[in-house]
């Protein structure tokens, strides 16, 4: 007799027998003994959960002629009939090879023929999703109004495909995933019917794998049992399989806390060596990682992450170097290398850096304890000195990058401050030492409106200076420009009211959170500054002049003069100097 494959040997033959889907069971049970039997039926979920071996059985269930109504018989002429896999009342058709109209007007046609041996005649659309629209369409009459003895059952892994015109004239039943416990426990029945000496964590590996679906799980046996015989143990599934061993990540783990890239690449070696691709390498480690997070954090009980007490206890206690926040890195590092590797035209050059990359960085520091130890040297031990030593260089390397921004900006454009205010750049109320002289027109505009006019009008034509960036208390210039500056009226009101000396250091203080050294300086406008100041004083036509000189050539030809200016709505397009047209210029 030919060998008949372990998803097929044990597929439930009544509702007793489906795992995991009781509630549906339940429900088709008291429908059929109450007499509110639905003529069209929707089993939707993932690929292996049972839909189409339930639609098998409620169509048994019902062409039954036995005397429970509930359970099949097996005995009677149509339950024979079925069982010998051509029956003549129950009618299976695969929607993904028969999507057309064509097929679906066949099915309507049959439907006008009243069953031969039992009750009803079914038919049972697999993956119906993949019929047509037109299909669909040809389908929704008889599906609305179908003859007494017809009754459609649909299965489809993807729902969301199929028409709301359909889901409304069927009864929808969603089957669920199967858990790791519904499906060892299934297999540890089929072991003991077949004689099989099957050890907990074999099962445990297939239940595993077969990510909630009873038939994969029933495949990997099936592929398994082939290999080992009666006698099955865990390292003969994962040979089988291609499951990393759990040692390996403990190998890697340790070889990431200890920053020991060359114990990465043997690792990733090794794994090769035992032919282990590494699709399901990567899928172990993130589920290591996830079972040593949840570990260290009580989250789970051992019996949760389907892991023994000697495991569980292995994983609380390794790379305690590494902190919580370190594992969720890495394990972000992990996703993103998951993504990408479909992609890589070298994957194990990938996967081998990407390792050494999670070993190469440094730990993360808790920055509370850190700041704490630099603010409190005399509270901080040894390891809040480490933690004081890296934040500080971090902080020198930030001052010092800041620093040279400043003399950079300085250097190119002393009077680019103030450019920078009257664009309106600042608008926090606090500033660091280096943003304190380029805000400074928004500080005196917030001033002027705080009204105080004599106050405000002292400060026109002021900027601010900084001289040391690192002094405390921290010494600021306000300077008065022109080449009268030492004569201005408002240098001399600073001077005769020290009261506005005071009030200024005590905004600044406000605004920049330290204490302020505050002085007068004066000096004349550098080149750069005065040609600003000229330039902010300048009307448009004069701007246009200097900027383009065939106008002023123009001008001086025609003896021209300024009457008035125009702005246009739409945006002017240069003219070659040879056809100059004067519509076109903006003054005229």
């Amino acid at each position: 007799m030919a060998y008949v494959a372990m998803a097929r040997k044990w597929r439930p033959q009544s509702f007793d027998d489906m795992v995991g889907q009781e509630h549906i069971a339940k429900t088709l049970q008291n429908a059929i003994e109450g007499g509110r039997l639905h003529h069209a039926f929707l089993f939707t979920g993932t690929r292996g959960v049972g839909k189409t071996t339930s639609a098998r059985i409620l169509a048994r269930t019902l062409n039954c002629t036995g005397g429970d109504p509930l359970h099949p018989c097996g005995q009677c002429e149509s339950c024979k009939d079925i069982l010998g896999g051509n029956p003549m009342d129950v009618f299976e058709i695969d929607a993904a090879s028969n999507t057309g109209v064509d097929n679906i007007r066949d099915v309507i046609e049959r439907v006008q023929y009243p069953p031969v041996i039992g009750k009803y005649k079914i038919f049972i659309l697999d993956e119906v999703h993949m019929l047509t629209s037109g299909a669909f369409n040809a389908l929704l009459k008889t599906l609305e109004e179908p003859p007494e003895h017809v009754i459609f059952i649909f299965a489809t892994t993807e729902v969301n495909k199929v028409p709301q015109t359909i889901l409304s004239r069927v009864q929808r039943f969603d089957f669920k995933r199967l858990t790791v416990e519904q499906i060892r426990s299934r297999l540890r029945y089929i072991c003991e019917q077949e004689g099989i000496n099957a050890t907990d964590e074999a099962l445990d590996i297939f239940a595993e794998k077969a990510d909630g679906s009873m038939r994969d799980g029933l495949t990997y046996f099936d592929q398994a049992y082939a290999f080992t015989g009666n006698e099955m143990n865990a390292d003969a599934v994962r040979s089988v399989l291609g499951i990393p061993p759990v040692e390996l990540f403990f190998t890697l783990i340790s070889a990431i806390e200890s920053h020991d890239l060359k114990e990465c690449f043997k690792m990733v070696d090794d794994a090769c060596k035992r032919g282990i691709e590494f699709t399901p390498l990567l899928d172990g480690f993130g589920k290591f990682l996830r079972n040593l997070l949840y570990a260290r954090l009580d989250a789970f009980s051992p019996d949760a992450l389907n892991i023994s007490e000697e495991l569980y206890t292995k994983y609380k206690s390794c790379a305690l170097e590494l902190k919580n926040g370190d594992i969720l890195r890495i394990s972000k590092m992990l996703i993103d290398l998951q993504a990408t590797l479909r992609y890589s035209t070298n994957p194990r050059l990938l996967v081998e850096t990407t390792f050494a990359r999670m070993a190469w960085l440094d730990r993360l520091t808790d920055l509370r304890r850190a700041l704490a130890a630099i603010n409190d040297p005399s509270k901080a031990n040894a390891s809040d000195e480490a933690l004081k030593k890296k934040v500080t260089e971090v902080q020198n390397m930030l001052d010092a990058e800041e620093e040279a921004k400043a003399l950079r900006q300085r250097e190119e454009s002393p009077f680019a401050a103030l450019q920078q205010d009257f664009a309106g750049g600042y608008n926090g109320d606090i500033y660091s030492r280096y943003e304190i002289s380029a805000a400074w027109g928004a500080i005196k505009t917030h001033i002027a409106d705080s009204g105080d006019f004599a106050f405000s009008v002292a400060l026109n034509d002021t900027v601010l200076e900084t001289i040391d960036l690192k002094a405390t208390p921290f010494p600021i210039a306000l300077t008065y420009l022109g080449d009268t500056a030492s004569d201005a009226w408002g240098i001399k009101q600073m001077e005769e009211h020290p009261e506005y000396m005071e009030r200024l250091k005590q905004i600044l203080e406000e605004k920049l959170q330290t204490p302020v050294l505050l002085t007068l300086k004066t000096r004349a406008f550098n080149e750069t500054e005065l040609q600003i100041r000229k330039q902010a004083q300048m009307s448009p036509y004069e701007l246009d002049l200097e900027k383009e000189p065939y106008l002023a050539k123009l001008k001086d030809l025609f003896r021209a003069e300024l009457i008035y200016s125009h702005k246009l709505n739409r945006p002017v397009v240069p003219q070659q100097a040879e056809s100059c047209d004067a519509d076109g210029d903006e003054n005229s």
